[in-house]
């Protein structure tokens, strides 16, 4: 259980909604060109180190997860390995750039993925951490009642297998006092459901300034966001709730599935302004 169960139900979360609220872009530290070595930890089915090797074709790419779920026909700048990111990597040559993405609830070891990282990067390189925070956050009233019992509940139950939801928010100590600049953090939100009007716009315009779209392509963009966003939760509550609430909180299975139909039931009907907050950091070594 732990993280595999989050990695394993959630992989339209990972990549077609991260697709949108980046607009294409694969991230957003101001890599160069030439950009010759780049590490993805925690790479999932490689989807984003396929494409980072496309962008950037004349530097290699290399992704480890312990699962061995990536394409075994692979293009010549790109290399997967089955690896336990919590070990001391060994790693011939040093990076330029180390990226993760929804990677740092699964992480147990902090200080020593920062030494890691440190040990790992060229100077300067850089870090980036594109996290999700969760259970859904929501400033009024209209959480309603079957929805805001699993958000109780799920943070007990993910506790309870050694998992921190918002790890990534204790990190930036770590990394400053290994002797790492943090250099950059936006956050921005993904909406459960289509209700956010006008101010969503402004959120990832400040966050991502180099976008240029008219009104009518934000509004588009939202509204697909929005309503990935509320389908993809949906199943992944599904999946997540069945193994943690049945394993970990003694539910049975029966109430799990009742549970699920009115929070799906919830979630469909509308009114419910909650959502995910995404935060995105980097930093780079400061040698």
């Amino acid at each position: 259980m732990g993280a595999a169960i989050m990695r394993s139900v959630i992989p339209k979360l990972q990549h077609r909604v991260w697709q949108l609220s980046l607009s294409d872009r694969l991230h957003l530290a101001p890599l160069g060109p030439n950009t010759a070595r780049t590490l993805d930890i925690g790479c999932g089915t490689g989807a984003w180190v396929l494409e980072f090797a496309a962008k950037y074709p004349h530097g290699h790419v290399t992704g480890i997860d312990l699962s061995a779920i990536q394409p075994t026909t692979t293009p010549p700048n790109v290399n997967f390995e089955i690896s336990d990111m919590s070990a001391t990597w060994s790693h011939p040559q040093k990076f330029d750039y180390i990226h993760s993405r929804t990677f740092a609830i699964g992480v147990n070891d902090w200080p020593k993925l920062v030494t890691n990282l440190w040990e790992n990067l060229e100077p300067g390189g850089w870090v980036e951490f594109q996290e999700i925070l969760s259970p859904f956050y929501c400033d009024d009233d209209t959480m309603p009642p079957a929805l805001r019992l699993w958000n109780e509940t799920f943070p007990v139950a993910t506790a309870k297998v050694g998992l921190r939801l918002e790890a990534i928010l204790g990190v930036p100590p770590l990394l400053e006092e290994r002797g790492f600049v943090a250099l950059g953090s936006a956050t921005t939100k993904w909406p459960l459901g289509p209700w956010a009007k006008g101010e969503r716009e402004k959120q990832i315009g400040a966050v991502f300034k180099s976008l240029d779209r008219d009104a009518q392509q934000w509004s588009s963009f939202r509204t697909d966001l929005e309503l990935l966003m509320r389908s993809d939760v949906i199943n992944a509550l599904k999946g997540i709730s069945m193994r943690l609430f049945t394993g970990v909180m003694g539910w049975t299975e029966d109430a799990v599935r009742q549970h699920i139909v009115e929070v799906e039931n919830e979630i469909r009907a509308g009114g419910v302004h909650a959502y995910i907050n995404v935060p995105v950091k980097l930093c780079r070594p400061s040698r």
